[in-house]
Order: structure tokens, then sequence, then C-alpha cells
């Protein structure tokens, strides 16, 4: 057994208790919250369920101060352990502290927390593996809409088209089901959008009519948008100058802050209630050099495979800290991590064995237009004509 997590205040300090309910398959409560930490939970996964639960899955305990001396640093500065536990630091937080048991991770959960974290670190991440561990829901790093009466699902890798098919199809009448993350139940027949917002990038704001008004104006924004301009402008020769030099080699990181998170409604108004459908076309969104949206059908054991070394690459930071956690704590395990891997293949295997199956080649970034043209010859149809549409496509 781990260390004592459960640093407890007086229960008259921060009685109350709020509770999330994600598609009555994982449930997520609050112990003495404060209203920023509700704010904090509620962006990354919904506002909270007006009925209390009678057995959350995950336990989020806040406390004002972990007492947790002496540390001892497992990574400087992002882990560590202590009496209290297993300490993650969260990213981009100058203080505050968070004690994750990943051994019950899976399982009945309780996370200690300090009131001035903002977002939870890994918090997706243990809500989506309870959901296959409890129910063999499968989570997939997704977008997830329906389009006259068609279930769709974009995944992929990195820059695969996910919220760009979701943008897009958002101009031409799409039900919002999930931007970022989406669940599978074990027989593929229906699709779980994960409540929260979801990012949104500043170049696909300006890019549709309908959200130019949403996030993305402020000061910072302009400033870098102006650098950006003014850096291309500017001859080649002019970068051997240091002032410019640097500007040139700090544009990529700059480029990188221009995103903001966005409430669904905020672009699919009413459509976006449920969060729920069933996924009839699943695509596989990736980049290629071609400046054509080419779309051809997949195999659905060969996709299965490549989404679960996708999901490893999801699972990066929750597993490393696993692993410093069994360094903190030799001899004490989770053997449901310990076959993560396994587990999500076997799921995905199951969940899109029926499934019809597409490969999304686009270029990046891509044009909204081209690809909702390209997507949507291939919805309502049955996989023969849908080859036909692929040699339209192509073309």
């Amino acid at each position: 057994m781990t260390p004592d997590l459960h640093e407890r205040e007086p229960e008259s300090a921060h009685s109350h208790t709020v509770d999330y309910d994600i598609h009555g398959l994982v449930g997520v409560r609050l112990l003495g919250p404060s209203r920023a930490n509700i704010a904090a939970v509620s962006a990354q996964i919904g506002p909270p369920c007006s009925a209390p639960l009678r057995h959350p899955d995950i336990v989020v305990r806040y406390v004002d101060c972990i007492s947790a001396v002496p540390l001892r640093y497992v990574d400087l500065g992002k882990t560590a352990s202590s009496d209290a536990g297993f300490i993650v630091f969260p990213d981009q937080e100058a203080k505050g502290k968070v004690s994750i048991p990943f051994d019950h991770i899976g399982t009945k959960c309780e996370i200690l927390c300090e009131r001035r974290v903002g977002w939870i670190p890994l918090l997706i991440s243990i809500i989506n593996l309870t959901a296959l561990k409890k129910h063999r829901c499968v989570p997939i790093h997704a977008s997830a809409f329906v389009y006259k009466g068609t279930g769709v699902v974009v995944t992929g890798w990195i820059k695969s088209g996910k919220s760009e098919a979701l943008l897009a199809f958002s101009q031409h009448g799409a039900t919002y089901v999930g931007g970022e993350w989406v669940l599978l139940d074990p027989d593929g027949e229906t699709m779980y959008g994960l409540p929260g917002t979801f990012r949104m990038w500043d170049w696909q704001r300006r890019n549709l009519p309908h959200c130019r008004h949403i996030g993305g104006n402020g000061h910072m924004f302009r400033l870098i948008r102006f650098l950006d301009a003014a850096q291309r402008a500017i001859p080649e020769a002019w970068f051997r100058f240091g002032a410019l030099k640097l500007l040139r080699e700090g544009m990529p990181a700059l480029r990188r802050q221009l995103n903001f998170r966005v409430e669904p409604k905020a672009i699919f108004g009413d459509r976006c209630e449920s969060l729920t459908g069933h996924p009839d076309k699943i695509f596989i969104g990736i980049v290629h050099s071609d400046e054509r949206v080419l779309i051809e059908p997949a195999e659905p054991a060969t996709v299965a495979d490549q989404l679960a070394c996708a999901m490893d690459f999801e699972l990066t930071s929750l597993m490393s800290h696993y692993s410093a956690f069994k360094f903190a704590f030799p001899g004490i395990q989770n053997d449901f991590l310990e076959n993560v891997h396994n587990l999500l293949r076997v799921a995905l295997r199951d969940a899109l064995a029926a499934k019809e199956i597409y490969m999304l080649y686009h270029p990046y970034p891509v044009s909204f237009h081209e690809l909702y043209q390209a997507m949507q010859a291939f919805l309502g149809t049955s996989p023969a004509i849908a080859d036909h549409n692929r040699v339209s496509a192509r073309a």
C-alpha cells in the first residue's frame, strides 16, 4: 500500500461537494473545492451534475496545503515523494501540489489537491482509463459530430485534422459530440464525447466567419500576429543581425501561444446537448505533402493497431509519472497500468471491427471548404458508393 494520501482539514472548513457524471460511465466528486477549483474542473470535464452521485469513481479532496516535508524529488520540479504520498507539480504552475495514488488508477481513486492548483494534472487521462477498466470503453483522442444523421469520428496523430473537420462541419449544421476526447463502447455502437472545452487555434478562428467573435482577440494575440507578419516581410539578409535573428528563432514558440479554450456552445449553440451518437464513419487523418484532400478505405484491424500506438503517445505523461511513482515506491505497481497497451489494443480491435473506416490525407493547414467537400461525399453512403467517391475526391 502507498503511504496515507488523505491529509484532511476539519469537515466544517469546506464541507460541500460537487459531482460530475461522465455519461453514467465515470463519476467524479470534488470535496471542499473553491469556486475557482470548480471553474477549472468544469473547463476540463464539463459542468457539474444536478443530482449527487452514489458512488463516485474518482474523488478529488481539496486542502489549503499538503504537508509534504521533506520532499524527495524524483524528477526535480515535476514529481516527488513524501509522507503525503506521491506528489505531482502541475505544469506551468509556480506553486501548488497534487498527490495522486497511481496504484489506484482504474479503480476507486482519491486525489489530494491544493486549492491554489487550477487544472488537475492527468485528470482526463485518469477518467479515460477508469472508463476503460470499468466498462471496456475505449478512449480515442478525436473529434466527433453527427451530420445529417451520420455519426463521424475524426482521429489520428498530431495535426490529423480533428478540430479542422469539426469546425468545417459546424458551418453546415452538424451536431457536436466531442472536441478532443471520445469514448467508444465495447461493441463500437455508441460514442460519448468527453464534456468540457476544446482547444482552438487562432488561424482556425480567423478562417471561419461564424467564429471570429470567439476568443483570440487580446493584445498578446495581436502583438504575436504583428511580429509574425513583420518578420515574414523582412529581407532574408537582415536576419544576420542579433535582434532580428532572435525574433526569427523565437517565432515558432510565439506562434504556439496562438490558441485558446472554447466552449462548444459558442460554436454549435444548442446543437451540443447530448454529446452522444452512433459512430457510423471513422476517419484517420494524416498530413501529407500533396495539396489535395485524399480519402481511401482502411482496414479496421490495421487502424486499431495504429490508434493503440497513438494512445500510447497520449498516455506518455501519465505513464512517465507512473514510472516515477514506481521509482519512489519500489515494489508497488498497478497491474492495470502494466497491461494497458494490450488492453487498449484489444478494446480498439473489438470496437472498430465492423466499422467503416477511411484514411484522410490532407495538407496542413487545410482549407475547411475542401475538407468539408471531400468528407461529406463519403457520409450517408455505402462502402461501394464511397469507393466511387474516393476516385472523385482524388481527381
